[in-house]
């Protein structure tokens, strides 16, 4: 059996779940941003960390505020943290409500997925559903045993 790449990465991600969502949760971004929390605590002065950068002061202000809008690049985020010897670390979870690991996450933007549930849904409806599909919010189980019908 050929294994896939993108069966190897959703692993490799769900593998991680468990630490990212544990960060996520502990930890919330500085009501004015990282750049100027982490600069006013360190004593850094804006124009000291934009010399450091090669720019005016006006420009590194200009940094902070679009960082505390969620405006800037990641390349100049990386930039100034530099600057004031930190690095950038950043990563991607599903949002609450709609997955809880990257396979249930994928599971949900399947697009053959809908075709699936409406399908086991008419199925219930006639007493047939088969019960195999995985709860869109947890990670794919293996396939459980039909429930038997009812016999009349």
């Amino acid at each position: 059996m050929k294994i896939a790449v993108r069966d190897i990465v959703l692993k490799g991600l769900n593998d991680q779940i468990g630490p990212l969502l544990s960060a996520r949760a502990a930890v919330r971004r500085p009501v004015h941003g990282w750049l100027r929390a982490i600069r006013e605590s360190t004593a850094l002065t804006q124009a000291g960390v934009a010399t450091k950068l090669g720019l005016s002061r006006q420009s590194y202000a200009a940094l902070e505020t679009s960082e505390a809008r969620g405006a800037i690049s990641l390349n100049s985020l990386q930039r100034a943290a530099d600057a004031m010897d930190c690095e950038v670390v950043y990563f991607l979870v599903p949002r609450p409500g709609v997955a809880d690991t990257f396979s249930a996450l994928a599971a949900h933007h399947d697009p053959d997925r809908a075709h699936l549930v409406a399908t086991e849904h008419s199925m219930s409806l006639e007493g047939q559903a088969v019960g195999d599909l995985p709860h869109p919010q947890s990670a794919p189980t293996a396939p459980t045993a039909p429930t038997p019908l009812p016999t009349p």
